[in-house]
């Protein structure tokens, strides 16, 4: 997901659990969200009627659950909803409200390793568009309009499915889903996975079914209907199996959307299937969408922010950034929402490695300084991005998750090597493809592909906050230079290792000393035939996120 960092000011709020033994003995290995998911929801059969104006709607999803034991099944669902019929392998069931978004259902005494639940409702989402609000603030599901004008989005990242569809909310627990969805006729729907068919459903409605086969985290699970323009681009990743690709967008901006950044969309799966594996899904859809982000990474059916449509403020690197998503966060997903750097730093880092690959390595170099200058001037860096104490969901959408998170996999690339690198990132993506995972599974991995133990690194770059802050001084003393640096960040930060750091003596192309930072100062002499200590440059090459105080 692309973030809109101004006029976002809800908080969604996850209380903290107690951490494990485990997160005491290995935080990249913690889980730190509050909700414990014990049953495994298999597949969701979803059934919708949108209506041709106002905001309620009727919905009813079954689910196909895995049981591991006699605990009660967890559906979050808004307690705005009236709630008509509730079955447990076809027989009516009672509920619970735990929490005012949590029904807990009691299993029967017969029930043995599965159970299928059917729930039927129907209401109005509970935060509606009202007149002068941003655009799908808060909303879930965004409903306005009337006849061909309707336009309907979901809206759940990072857990407000609950607002609207029945399931178990978090990303721990993926699912395949089928859709059958009725609209008014004249709008075009949309949902996850692969359309099979559309039929009359009564008057003034159509039907639309959907179904994915992949199972996807609920955060991606999403309709939408509008009066849309369809256009197909050219399939990708033909060399393995074509990937459908096509646009949907307001009539009025279809020109905009294949001559800008959409452009190159299907050269994207092309580049990205080469370099961490085959694409995932059946197709993927580009949709103009009232998504509250920038774009948001929905599984085949990215949604993105219809005022960028409309003012031309697209960039392909966000298009690049929500269809990396389909290989990091939909598919290999993050298990616990502290581990979002899974997703967000991949996604960012993969946008930056497009950029290098079509405008050069200088593009992809000039991305990541843009990306290491957002860090430096973040208030996130006093915490880490690994980071226990947070309670904000809407608050992980930081600088630590995003650019941060680039950083380190552009770091590790420089210390492992590009063919390790790119071995262990397509081993990572090839063991998780439709799993989820946390930071110790991609430490793991990159550990054993590289030969080195890279406990040190992952720790320091994931649970340490901050960044090393150097300050530089020489000193010439007959035709000798001592350079000695010196770590000067923040003292809560800690100190940090930087094995064989460069240092460049004089401008571009000048003469190069390596560094071993372990402590707080390091020293290095070398001699020096001028008259006047050179001017020195930490890092000429950009492989570190560090700061030393200069441009």
């Amino acid at each position: 997901m692309t973030f809109r960092w101004p006029g976002l000011t809800s908080a969604l709020i996850l209380a903290l659990g107690a951490t494990t033994s485990l997160a005491a003995q290995d935080p990249l290995a913690a889980r730190y969200d509050r909700e414990r998911i014990a049953h495994d929801a298999r597949h969701y059969e979803i059934q919708v009627r949108l209506a041709d104006s106002g905001s309620v709607f009727n919905a009813s999803v079954t689910t196909h659950w895995r049981l591991t034991d006699r605990s009660p099944i967890r559906i979050n669902l808004d307690s705005a909803y009236r709630i008509t019929a509730l079955t447990i392998d076809g027989q009516p069931a009672r509920y619970r409200r735990a929490e005012p978004d949590l029904l807990l259902l009691d299993l029967p005494a017969n029930t043995n390793d599965s159970a299928t639940t059917r729930i039927e409702y129907h209401g109005a989402p509970p935060k509606f568009l009202r007149p002068g609000r941003n655009q799908g603030q808060d909303d879930g599901l965004v409903q306005r309009g009337h006849g061909a004008n309707r336009k309907i989005f979901a809206d759940n990242w990072p857990d407000r499915a609950r607002r609207w569809l029945a399931a178990q909310d978090h990303p721990s627990d993926k699912a395949t889903a089928g859709w059958t969805i009725e609209a008014p006729n004249g709008l075009t729907v949309v949902a996850n996975g692969t359309l099979q068919r559309t039929e009359p459903a009564g008057p003034g409605l159509t039907r639309w079914r959907f179904t994915i086969d992949q199972p996807i985290p609920v955060y991606t699970m999403v309709l939408g209907a509008a009066r849309l323009a369809k256009t197909a681009l050219p399939p990708a990743a033909c060399a393995a199996r074509c990937i459908p690709v096509s646009i949907y967008t307001y009539p009025e901006d279809s020109a905009f959307a294949v001559t800008g950044p959409f452009r190159q969309a299907p050269e994207m799966i092309d580049f990205f299937s080469r370099i961490f594996g085959p694409y995932p899904y059946g197709e993927l859809r580009h949709v103009q969408s009232s998504t509250i982000f920038g774009g948001m990474e929905n599984s085949t059916v990215i949604f993105y922010d219809e005022g960028a449509y409309s003012s031309r403020r697209m960039t392909d690197g966000l298009v690049a950034h929500e269809t990396a998503h389909q290989w990091f966060g939909n598919s290999a997903t993050e298990a616990d929402w502290h581990h979002l750097w899974l997703s967000e730093g991949f996604a960012t880092y993969a946008a930056a490695l497009w950029a290098g690959h079509t405008r050069g390595d200088s593009a992809l170099h000039n991305t990541m300084i843009n990306n290491r200058e957002a860090v430096l001037r973040s208030g996130a860096s006093d915490r880490p991005i690994i980071d226990p104490d947070a309670t904000d969901l809407l608050g992980l959408l930081n600088t630590n998750n995003y650019p941060k998170g680039a950083w380190v996999l552009h770091t590790l690339r420089s210390l492992v090597g590009d063919s390790t690198f790119f071995r262990g990132v397509r081993r990572y993506y090839s063991t998780y493809i439709h799993s989820t995972a946390l930071s110790s599974d991609f430490a793991r991995i990159m550990t054993e592909e590289s030969g080195q133990d890279l406990t040190w690194y992952f720790t320091q770059a994931l649970t340490q906050p901050g960044f090393p802050v150097f300050t530089v001084t020489t000193a010439l003393n007959n035709g000798t230079l001592t350079i000695t640096l010196t770590q000067t960040q923040k003292a809560a930060w800690g100190l940090f290792r930087l094995p064989n750091l460069d240092v460049q003596l004089g401008g571009p192309g000048g003469r190069r000393l390596q560094a071993n930072i372990t402590g707080r100062t390091t020293t290095l002499r070398t001699n020096w035939t001028g008259s006047t200590a050179p001017a020195v440059t930490l890092d000429p090459d950009g492989r570190w996120l560090l700061d030393t105080g200069t441009p």
